[in-house]
Parts: C-alpha cells; sequence; structure tokens
C-alpha cells in the first residue's frame, strides 16, 4: 500500500543508551544516539537547553550498510546556564528531516533538581517519555511525495 511504502523512508532517531559521569563539580551526559527507523535521516541536529554546544551529522543512516550509532559527550560544568539557574522548560532535542525536508523532532524532558549541598543543580533526562513532532501527510500526500522519490522512477 502507498502508506507501507511511505512508511520504508520514515526515519526514526532516538537516545538507545545514556551514560552518565560525575566529576567534582562537572556532569557529562553521553547519549548514544541510533536510526531505528528504515529511512535516512538529514540534517540532524542535537540541542540542550542552558548548554552551549550543539552536535550535527549531515546524513544518519539506518540499519544497513553505512549504519552506525553516535555517541554524543555534553559536558555541564559548574558555569553551564542549566547547571547555575532554573530554566522555565528544558529538553534535550533531536531534530532531522526525511528524505522530502519534511521535518522530525523528538523532545526528551530534562529535570533540574535542586542540591542541598552546593549551589548547582543536579540534571536527569527522562528518556521514557519523548515528545515525538512528526509530519502526518495524506495518503494523497504520501503518494505524491513517493512519485518524486528516486527510487520511483
Amino acid at each position: 500500500t502507498t502508506t507501507e511504502r511511505y512508511q520504508q523512508h520514515v526515519p526514526a532517531v532516538r537516545i538507545t543508551n545514556l551514560s552518565t559521569l560525575k566529576a567534582e563539580d562537572t556532569i557529562t551526559f553521553t547519549p548514544e544516539l541510533e536510526n531505528t527507523g528504515p529511512g535516512v535521516a538529514y540534517d540532524f541536529l542535537l540541542q540542550l537547553s542552558g548548554w552551549d554546544g550543539t552536535f550535527s551529522v549531515k546524513a544518519f543512516h539506518p540499519q544497513g550498510p553505512r549504519y552506525q550509532t553516535h555517541s554524543v559527550p555534553i559536558v555541564l560544568g559548574p558555569n553551564a546556564p542549566i547547571r547555575t539557574k532554573l530554566l522555565s522548560r528544558c529538553y534535550l532535542r533531536l531534530a532531522y528531516r526525511d528524505c522530502w525536508e519534511q521535518r522530525y523532532e523528538c523532545w526528551y524532558p530534562v529535570s533540574q533538581i535542586s542540591n542541598v549541598s552546593s549551589r548547582l543543580y543536579t540534571i536527569h533526562i527522562n528518556l521514557s517519555e519523548p515528545e515525538l513532532t512528526e509530519p502526518h501527510p495524506s495518503v494523497s500526500t504520501m503518494w505524491k511525495l513517493l512519485r518524486r522519490s528516486p527510487a520511483y522512477q
């Protein structure tokens, strides 16, 4: 069906593992990122509220010959804004596009927990309940997108 053929091109980048290292006043999170969907994710970007860094990949391939995971160290020192001031909404955001330039986002909630022995906030990333922003095209739109894809021609 059109829907099944469309789904074969849909990427799904997720955090499949997260390690945390605490050393004195520094916390390092290392999320392991994997494209668990069948389609390639393009223009991938990872951002965290209150972290000055970003991580990007031009093409993030699913299982197959070009498959790879990415581990991204996020170092939050004692001066990182997310550690020093309470932010209204904190998320770890994954953003990418599919082969038709449609935008996907995966938002992992981040909690700032007051630490009684330090002025710095402890950070917790909730991997169990990400919020997803994904396109939901109609069947006729899927059909039009599939007709534009190189595999169709």
